[in-house]
């Protein structure tokens, strides 16, 4: 009979050698009975479940969306309610409670308090010594694990796991095998957005943005990486290079009666470019509603009439945000962060992101996913406020 922990361990191998999307309806079906399951629960918290044991299988359920009790490490607490002292000699253990705490939820205490213990001790073991376990740990304190792009996460996991003398030689290799064969795949796609790009003619004749097509392409991939969704990141990669060219274009191209002219024309969502705005705007505008209306099109063909509407209204949206900051640059005035804040969701560009993702998603997201992204659902939202807040951040260290 094959013992519930080691299953759940070998499930947690399979996610981070990138080839768990093989067997998702059979994991599910095994995380699933393992949760419900009393024998299992009672497993965790009162048996001799180490502390690496207790967090791994603690990321893993919440992973898929069961979330374990915070308080399966209270048995790791000592009378004053800190964690054990001892535990700090396991660099496994503390590892896996570190990746845990990136799991937790608001008012969690204990979390909070994992997550400062196990900060403390990583920092201090990642400056001992420089084997595998330590370069694992600085990538760890850099970009814990669920937070990282899914491909750069996968193919350090392969490096660290070749290291471990337990490693399984054949899900290795066929974790290799895998990595390679989708490496193959994408870069293909980035060669299709490559082409579509010199095509449109969008670096000579748009000069002053940003030219950053693998950039664009490495967001699509950390959206999903998975070979059934190669035209969605196709898409999503040439969409955000026309959400880069439009940022630039209000940032720090058009004046303010061309960038009124430009927004309501895409608002009225106008077959052809407005008059009055020079010819680097017009083309950006043609080719931006050119590849909506012909991405309108073959959603109607795959019978998911309707989308195409919330795909524009999101873009329109974004762009109405990126004017209220054009016009607050040229009147100098200072938003206060309330009203910086209502106009970051909408210019953070996340809408229409998150949008265009789901547009390459096929039957997973027709209207009804649409209609809900549209609704302002607190995910998105908060999604918004950290990706701007997060990007202001950045430009500030940067610039700084």
């Amino acid at each position: 009979m094959v013992n519930p922990i080691e299953n759940i361990k070998f499930i947690d191998t399979l996610c981070r050698l990138g080839v768990s999307y093989h067997f998702e309806r059979n994991i599910l079906e095994q995380v699933g009975k393992s949760f419900d399951s009393l024998d299992f629960n009672q497993m965790i918290i009162h048996d001799g479940c180490d502390l690496y044991t207790v967090g791994l299988v603690f990321q893993v359920f919440r992973q898929f969306g069961f979330k374990l009790p915070a308080d399966v490490f209270e048995k790791f607490r000592d009378g004053d309610g800190k964690f054990k002292g001892h535990l700090a000699a396991d660099e496994y253990g503390i590892l896996s409670l570190y990746e845990a705490a990136q799991w937790g939820t608001q008012g969690e205490g204990i979390i909070d308090e994992a997550l400062a213990f196990s900060s403390q001790y990583l920092k201090e073991f990642s400056s001992r010594s420089n084997n595998h376990l330590t370069i694992r740990i600085k990538n760890a304190l850099k970009h814990p694990y669920h937070k990282g792009i899914s491909r750069i996460e996968t193919r350090q996991y392969i490096s660290y796991y070749e290291e471990e003398e337990s490693h399984d030689a054949t899900i290795l290799e066929f974790a290799k095998i895998d990595f390679n064969l989708l490496q193959t795949l994408h870069r293909k796609e980035l060669a299709c957005v490559t082409r579509w790009y010199n095509k449109t003619e969008i670096e000579t004749k748009v000069t002053y943005s940003r030219h950053r097509i693998a950039e664009a392409y490495l967001w699509s991939l950390g959206a999903y990486f998975e070979p059934q969704y190669s035209q969605a990141r196709v898409i999503t990669a040439v969409a955000l290079i026309l959400f880069t060219a439009l940022d630039d274009m209000y940032d720090a191209y058009g004046t303010m009666e061309e960038l009124e002219l430009f927004t309501d024309g895409m608002e009225k969502w106008l077959p052809v470019a407005p008059n009055g705005i020079p010819e680097s705007m017009k083309h950006i505008y043609r080719v931006t509603v050119g590849f909506y209306d012909k991405l309108e099109e073959e959603l109607e063909k795959e019978g998911r009439s309707g989308c195409g509407f919330h795909l524009k209204k999101s873009l329109k949206t974004t762009a109405n945000g990126y004017m209220q900051e054009a016009k607050w640059l040229k009147n100098n005035y200072i938003a206060t962060f309330d009203e910086y804040k209502e106009n970051a969701i909408l210019s953070s560009g996340y809408y229409p992101l998150i949008a265009m993702t789901f547009a390459g998603m096929g039957d997973v997201a027709k209207l009804d996913a649409f209609e809900w992204l549209s609704s302002n659902p607190k995910i998105r939202v908060a999604s918004e406020i950290i990706s701007r807040f997060t990007d202001d951040i950045s430009s500030y260290e940067v610039s700084t």
